[in-house]
């Protein structure tokens, strides 16, 4: 059916699109809009926008959005995690069903009915304008859309700063996409600026200096309004149904909780939800809703009726009857996949809020909003827990376990630069105590958040003995490990950083990521026989599907001496990742030298390949365009390798053999001042590592080019 003609059947049937007996949300006599406009603001709390009590001004473009359209003031995420929220927002299902119960380790499966796909199908053109990695198209949040704009910069995965893009890039996007568009449309953009690290730009940086969290959400108001402002400008926005929303919020302290991801508390749990267009009456509505609500309330906007099995249902409107009572499900598993720890689900009731885990809470939200008293007693626990039980069953607990997988390289990378550990201890059956509960556990995990930021501000020693601490009361707090080694690896004491992973291994033998890093770490010491025994001793089905490792191994057989199972350990992890950089460059590096050898123009070829391979995947890739200048160099083509040289050391000034390589170059081609400055920025990069012989050459290089 056309847009034209849904419009049309809108109009007198509109009462029969309602799904089960429910109120609609828009009158059946109300105006259509043409256009839908999803705005999601990553980890924005509530209380920090001022329609919701915030007396700061930090966001009144929202503000005056919400003065035309209604606030929704008891609105709930399900999961206070980016991907599994914006899965139940844009299928209408809650995590049991869709199965996305993590950031890490999950994809939205192939073939799920999104919104973005329903409306496409009823001639709406489809578009999503993302910032930040875990709603990567990769993840599957992609379907139905005609463009998935998820163009974020190329992220080095060494470095544990993400290369995010800012709302002011991502509303760019979008309305250069918006421009001139006469056809109805579906536009999902995504800001993630409020999410940690908060660094907000100028002049919020130098306004919000003391709490940039607020800057960040300043920030990100003030690029939403530039929509706002031109769809009103070009008379869109009265045609279009704006719905304003956040993934989850953000804990700020709240609760022991700096982020999220741990808890279930309102700081982390509780969103913003404004909703404005044509045929919605500007209201504040208190009757708790939730994010499964939106997809149905967008089919009955715009006069569709919903698809099969959707569990939310539409928003209520000012005025209208009051809903049924229902029970709202949330979950934050998050520290159950990727750490070990104590399951933590709950659901929303009557003003009552109850969390199941090893420690059970309740809540009375009216009377204590902060949750600060828990009122959960031995004689109604039993309740609690069975309704539970019957809601999760009802929603379609393990309906979707399939849409499990592991986590490739480039997606734990990435993660972990945000935050998030992936690839912990693998989730095994058993019986959780009060030991492995969240709450138990966090105050550690804050400690040694707490020391790595000593440690970045270089207080090594403070960050040392604090951790040391943490592992004497509890000696299972797995990144404990893996921070310590990674503090003592900065300081160039790698036999200490060797002997923690080592008891870490001891300790927590199913812990992945303390493998990784001891992997790395032996590499880094040339214990390449030790790198071997960890690779082939690990028996956890994650190694098969980690790139890292394979890469890994590959350079420990190549310093062996065994070419042909380095070039298969190379080959294996490219098989896993395709797109993985590192592992090119390694491989165009191991057939550069057969080549070198042998003279074989074959093996000169695969590896040339091999590092265009390498910058077709990261094209700023600096040992690619270093190889590459070998290759050309070896060719007899000294401007190519000139070129090639010039370009690495631009991307990369601390890569010593490119900036070596182009000294030669230069002074090869009879430009002998350029050749100076290379040697002498070589001498600065490695003076201090080079024995007596290689000192010794480079002096002379200097005393020939002068």
């Amino acid at each position: 059916m056309r847009l034209e003609a849904v419009r049309k059947w809108a109009r007198t049937a509109a009462a029969v699109a309602v799904w089960g007996g429910l109120p609609a949300a828009i009158p059946a006599q109300a105006a259509v809009p043409r256009n839908v406009l999803l705005i999601t603001i990553d980890t924005l709390r509530a209380d920090r926008v001022g329609v919701y009590g915030n007396p700061q001004g930090l966001t009144p473009a929202l503000d005056a959005l919400a003065r035309d359209g209604l606030v929704y003031e008891r609105a709930y995420a399900h999961v206070p995690l980016t991907l599994p929220s914006h899965a139940c927002i844009l299928l209408g299902l809650t995590p049991p069903a869709h199965g996305v119960r993590d950031n890490s380790g999950f994809i939205v499966r192939q073939g799920s009915t999104t919104l973005a796909g329903l409306l496409k199908k009823q001639g709406f053109v489809t578009a999503a304008f993302v910032g930040s990695y875990p709603v990567d198209s990769r993840f599957g949040l992609n379907q139905g859309f005609d463009l998935y704009d998820d163009s974020y910069g190329s992220q080095k995965f060494q470095e544990a700063v993400f290369v995010e893009r800012r709302a002011g890039a991502v509303v760019d996007a979008a309305l250069g996409w918006l421009q001139g568009r006469r056809e109805p449309w579906f536009v999902w953009v995504h800001c993630y600026d409020p999410h940690a690290p908060y660094t907000p730009p100028e002049p919020f940086k130098t306004r919000f200096a003391s709490a940039p969290y607020a800057g960040e959400v300043a920030y990100t108001d003030s690029q939403l309004a530039r929509i706002f402002d031109r769809l009103r400008a070009d008379g869109t926005l009265d045609r279009t149904l704006v719905i304003v929303t956040a993934d989850h919020g953000e804990g700020l302290g709240d609760h022991g909780e700096s982020t999220h991801g741990y808890f279930a508390y309102e700081s982390t749990l509780r969103v913003p939800l404004i909703v404005r267009g044509p045929g919605v009456e500007a209201g504040r509505v208190s009757s708790t809703v939730a994010h499964v609500d939106i997809f149905p309330t967008v089919c009955q906007a715009v006069g569709l009726r919903p698809p099969d099995g959707l569990q939310g249902r539409p928003l209520p409107q000012t005025g209208q009857k009051a809903q049924a009572e229902r029970e709202i499900y949330f979950e934050c598993l998050y520290p159950f996949y990727s750490r070990g720890w104590a399951p933590l689900k709950g659901f929303l009731a009557g003003g009552r809020k109850f969390i199941d885990s090893p420690i059970p809470e309740l809540y009375d939200l009216v009377k204590d909003p902060g949750e600060t008293n828990n009122v959960v007693k031995p004689e109604i626990l039993g309740e609690f827990k069975l309704k539970l039980r019957a809601l999760e069953s009802r929603l379609g607990e393990g309906s979707a376990a399939s849409v499990r997988r592991s986590v490739d390289r480039e997606t734990a990378a990435r993660l972990r630069s945000l935050g998030y550990v992936s690839g912990g201890a693998p989730v095994k059956a058993k019986a959780f105590g009060p030991a492995d509960d969240v709450k138990t556990r966090v105050p550690y995990a804050n400690r040694v958040e707490k020391a790595a930021d000593l440690a970045k501000a270089g207080k090594n020693e403070a960050a040392v003995r604090e951790i040391k601490a943490v592992l004497t009361e509890r000696d299972d707090t797995d990144v404990a490990y893996t921070v310590l080694a990674g503090i003592y690896r900065s300081q160039g004491r790698l036999a200490d950083a060797l002997s923690v992973l080592q008891a870490g291994m001891e300790r927590l033998p199913d812990n992945f990521e303390i493998l990784i890093v001891a992997v790395s770490s032996n590499l880094v010491a040339r214990r390449y026989e030790e790198v071997l025994r960890l690779v082939e001793s690990c028996t956890d089905p994650r190694r098969d599907a980690d790139p890292e490792i394979w890469n890994s191994a590959g350079v420990a057989y190549s310093r062996l001496g065994n070419e042909d199972k380095a070039r298969r350990a190379y080959n294996l992890a490219l098989s896993i990742d395709r797109d993985f950089p590192a592992a090119w460059n390694n491989l165009g590096a191991l057939e550069f030298e057969a080549a070198s050898r042998s003279g074989d123009r074959a093996a000169r070829d695969r590896a040339a390949a091999a590092f265009r391979e390498a910058l077709r995947a990261d094209p700023s890739s600096a040992q690619a365009f270093n190889g590459l200048g070998a290759i050309a160099r070896s060719s007899g083509d000294l401007p190519g390798a000139v070129e090639a040289w010039e370009k690495a050391v631009a991307l990369s000034p601390e890569l010593a053999d490119a900036v070596y390589n182009l000294g030669r170059a230069y002074f090869d081609g009879g430009d002998k001042s350029r050749a100076l400055a290379m040697f002498r920025r070589y001498m600065a990069l490695r003076g201090a590592t080079l024995n007596a012989s290689e000192r010794a050459e480079i002096e002379e290089w200097i005393r020939k080019c002068k």
